[in-house]
């Protein structure tokens, strides 16, 4: 099975998904 590879920009809009929401688990669930 080989990784997934995500851009760096793709990594931060996460981060800031996450500390908005306050739930990094719900940003995690959206993106599959």
């Amino acid at each position: 099975m080989q990784r997934k590879r995500y851009p760096i920009e793709f990594k931060q809009q996460l981060v800031q998904e996450a500390q908005d929401a306050g739930n990094a688990s719900q940003v995690a669930r959206r993106h599959g």
